[in-house]
């Protein structure tokens, strides 16, 4: 499930422009694939459970990197994602916030590639991911989400109240209530009034749906 996921989410790169590469060329896929390879034998077990390492260097030829030439941006942002989203197939933790980084290796041939992984502690960024590709920051001031457009979250239909419900942080990690709405919140198929939340769980608001992401 986690490759497919891969693929899903890289191969878009070449739909974006990138030109199909010859054999010996490196894919976008590939790396991903090295990424999370690396990322599943680098995994420690610990009080919080399974933590993965959440710094991720890459090495590519010179001759790939000129390919990535214009896509080298999106890639990382791609690639970042990538191991979020394997981290929550794998319920892995992280120790600090994700960071790939690309360099160039001259003496690597075209089609090759380098992968280090290692545990990188920082200060969590928590954060609510919509289904529409929005994300917002969870810190002091909770998030909320409505038909308002005074709102954090704006879901502009009927059947969502003017402020819906919000999420905030707790000290531990986010919690999402119910802000008296006319049809609820919904989370995992429950309808709820207040309740803290795994990244595993999906927040159900008109025809949007949310998760959160801890570091």
């Amino acid at each position: 499930m986690a490759l497919r996921n891969v693929e899903s989410r890289l191969e878009r790169f070449f739909e974006r422009g990138l030109s199909r590469p010859f054999k010996s060329a490196l894919q976008p896929i590939e790396i991903g694939q090295r990424m999370i390879r690396e990322m599943d034998l680098g995994r420690r077990v610990s009080n919080r459970g399974l933590l993965a390492p959440n710094h991720v260097k890459i090495w590519i030829s010179e001759g790939d990197a000129e390919r990535f030439e214009g896509f080298q941006r999106a890639l990382v942002e791609e690639l970042t994602e990538t191991a979020r989203q394997h981290a929550l197939s794998e319920s892995y933790n992280f120790v600090g916030p994700v960071e790939v980084e690309l360099f160039v290796d001259d003496e690597l041939s075209l089609g090759d590639l380098h992968a280090e992984v290692t545990f990188v502690g920082g200060q969590s960024e928590p954060r609510v991911i919509v289904s529409d590709g929005s994300t917002h920051p969870v810190g002091t001031t909770p998030v909320v989400v409505g038909r308002s457009g005074e709102c954090d979250i704006v879901i502009p239909e009927p059947s969502v109240s003017r402020r819906h419900a919000e999420f905030w942080w707790t000290g531990e990690g986010i919690a999402v209530r119910d802000l008296q709405s006319t049809n609820g919140t919904i989370v995992n198929g429950h309808r709820i009034t207040a309740v803290s939340l795994s990244p595993h769980d999906i927040v159900e608001i008109g025809s949007l749906t949310m998760r959160i992401e801890l570091a």
